[in-house]
């Protein structure tokens, strides 16, 4: 794997031939906003923004790049890590924008408004209760939520037997226990990380960042149940300002989370994000440290790897 505390904040992943946000996953985890999906549940007089061309993005994000910039800094990384909220008027922005799009995507699939988005707004506290009942592996019922991630090819290789062809770890599984306890906690992360962040770096912080429609890795490989859903979000989500944050490009990064066709980005406000940290690491570095104190052990490889989970993600929205 490639990372370390000291490397530069990696490159931006753009479209060779084009100018290129549940209800909560986790039960008990803890409303966030109104049940778990925004601040406002997407309540707000905002009318939403239409885009016609990654031009029309990348000017909105000069213009909220100087809403971050005129904010208080500390503040701003509060926000950004899932301790704080958003300056000025950004979350009735974000709020109006994965309205619209949630709006627009039931009407053009022909889905139930209540279930197009799943996962929203999520603080650094719900990350943490997510982080840590993957990484302590806990059954269901007892605090566990069932088969979490996607196996990685490194781990399969070594445990062949054990883990055979399960798509997904299972900690209700025996043989999948065995491995996990096997595990070092710089693996156990690794594993983690291919899904799901840590408490702090996740995206969906933000409220920028939602997931759309389900997101099992396996319903949304290529004809699989989720095809049609995704055919609309590629042809249209960019419309919204929106674009795929995890796709099979910036998943070859290494490390990267794995492509995540259901989770999309307000690029306007996303990008934006990724300059002020870009700017202000130390600052987010430590905002980081602090929420990991409660037990370095179970963050030492995220700790070294942060900038490339944050970067090594699509930046581009598609107009096709």
């Amino acid at each position: 794997m490639q990372g370390t505390h000291d490397d530069p904040a990696p490159g931006r992943h753009r479209r060779p031939s084009r100018r290129r946000f549940l209800l909560l996953a986790t039960a008990g985890a803890g409303a966030v906003g109104t049940a778990g999906i925004g601040w406002s549940a997407f309540g707000n007089d905002t009318p939403p923004r239409v885009f016609s061309s990654q031009q029309d993005i990348d000017a909105r994000e000069s213009a909220v790049t100087a809403v971050l910039g005129a904010a208080d800094p500390a503040a701003v990384a509060a926000w950004i890590t899932g301790t704080g909220t958003a300056p000025d008027t950004i979350p009735a922005e974000l709020d109006s924008q994965v309205n619209a799009l949630a709006d627009a995507a039931a009407a053009g699939t022909g889905t139930d408004r209540a279930a197009v988005v799943v996962s929203r707004v999520r603080t650094a506290a719900t990350q943490r209760t997510i982080w840590d009942r993957k990484y302590d592996f806990l059954r269901t019922g007892s605090g566990g939520a069932g088969t979490f991630g996607v196996i990685t090819d490194e781990i399969r290789a070594k445990y062949p037997t054990e883990l055979g062809t399960d798509p997904q770890w299972d900690p209700d599984k025996e043989s999948h226990r065995t491995v996990w306890a096997s595990m070092t906690p710089d693996e156990r992360q690794i594993e983690i990380l291919r899904t799901s962040t840590a408490p702090g770096v996740s995206r969906h912080h933000l409220g920028s960042d939602a997931d759309f429609f389900d997101t099992t890795p396996q319903n949304w490989t290529d004809g699989g149940p989720q095809t049609a859903h995704y055919a609309w979000l590629r042809a249209n989500a960019s419309r919204y300002g929106f674009l795929q944050t995890y796709t099979a490009e910036s998943a070859q990064d290494t490390p990267a989370i794995s492509q995540e066709r259901w989770h999309w980005s307000y690029a306007p406000v996303a990008e934006a994000v990724l300059g002020f940290v870009r700017a202000n690491d130390a600052l987010i570095t430590g905002a980081l440290d602090q929420l990991w104190s409660y037990d370095p052990a179970r963050f030492t490889y995220i700790r070294a790897n942060w900038r490339n989970y944050m970067f090594h993600v699509n930046e581009q929205a598609y107009f096709g």
